[in-house]
């Protein structure tokens, strides 16, 4: 027993010496600064030019009350957030698997993209961190500008918070697996931007036939609002599922995963306020899922008795006022 403990204790040296020596003479070098920030600036200019050309093509979408002008002013972001969250998913689940099955076990390779050799790999890491990075910093200023109907202080703290952590992630190359597992999470969005047109299409007079094909397309027995009104409870239903799989049980997961290399790895290629700055900023994203799976299941819940309660009075329609605050939570996160 004595002789395996001195063998563990080696092993683990000696993972902690590769993964500084890897770092030190990585294979694959880090972007310059100049080609960092020419990446940055095309990133925001590609998904800005994909809002452009989605605004461009919904111009002619009427604007005769508040709802068909907030619906017209926010659809184009939904539009990109769809391109955004399918890219990233696919993105997200390639480097989990790449790092969790692909033959990446070492925890070097976990915690710092350039202790690994493979060029197309982190080539590709760099690129997505880029996306994930330049993603957030046009829609920062999308939510600012349309404060509040893209999302309220909560989705501004999400915002602000993973700038942070996707610019240190890229600038040091860090904790590439959890960059994987966080891109996953955006699993959850395309439902939840699903939900957003649905509970557009039922309030507006002249979508009311979008909701009515689906219904039928579904084979569902009510039509109009009151199909609407199901529709957006069962999507709502769906979202959370999807959510506290992805960004709870599975966001959680990595969350242990790379306490545990922290704790086996001596991962001082990055400066120690870097790794707090970043540890702290994953416990928070933790916390904040958290936060809005509860929120999420309260409105899940309250939707359910209203559309119960439709239903039982013969089909009243139900005002937006109606709805309690936990709906906030799902606006694009």
């Amino acid at each position: 027993p004595g002789f395996a403990d001195d063998d563990a204790h080696d092993d683990a040296y000696d993972d902690a010496r590769t993964c500084a020596q890897l770092t030190r003479d990585m294979t694959v070098p880090q972007p310059s600064a100049v080609t960092s920030l020419t990446r940055m600036v095309a990133g925001v200019v590609a998904w800005e030019g994909a809002f452009q050309i989605s605004k461009f093509f919904l111009r002619h979408l009427p604007e005769r009350d508040d709802k068909e002008r907030t619906y017209k002013r926010a659809a184009a972001s939904y539009i990109v957030s769809f391109i955004h969250a399918f890219f990233l998913t696919w993105a997200g689940w390639t480097i989990v698997r790449e790092l969790e099955f692909g033959g990446a076990s070492a925890s070097a390779e976990r915690l710092s993209l350039y202790a690994n050799d493979d060029a197309s790999f982190v080539g590709f890491v760099e690129i997505v961190t880029i996306a994930f990075f330049s993603y957030v910093v046009y829609d920062l200023l999308h939510v600012i500008d349309q404060y509040p109907d893209l999302g309220g202080v909560d989705i501004l703290a999400h915002h602000f918070g993973f700038f942070a952590a996707a610019l240190l992630a890229y600038a040091y190359g860090a904790y590439p697996l959890m960059l994987g597992w966080l891109c996953t999470c955006e699993t959850s969005t395309p439902v939840l931007n699903v939900r957003f047109f649905i509970k557009s299409w039922r309030e507006m007079e002249y979508t009311l036939p979008n909701i009515d094909a689906i219904a039928s397309m579904l084979g569902m027995k009510t039509r109009g609002v009151i199909a609407g009104n199901w529709m957006e409870y069962y999507v709502s239903v769906a979202f959370l599922w999807v959510f506290v799989a992805v960004r709870v049980i599975g966001y959680g997961y990595a969350l242990i995963r790379l306490t545990g290399d922290l704790k086996l790895v001596d991962d001082n290629f990055i400066p120690y306020t870097v790794r707090a700055i970043l540890y702290t900023l994953t416990c928070a994203g933790l916390m904040l899922n958290l936060v809005w799976s509860y929120k999420i299941y309260g409105m899940c819940r309250h939707f359910r008795r209203k559309v119960l309660k439709q239903r039982d009075d013969s089909g009243d329609k139900m005002s937006d006022s109606e709805e309690d605050a936990t709906t906030t939570t799902t606006k694009r996160s």
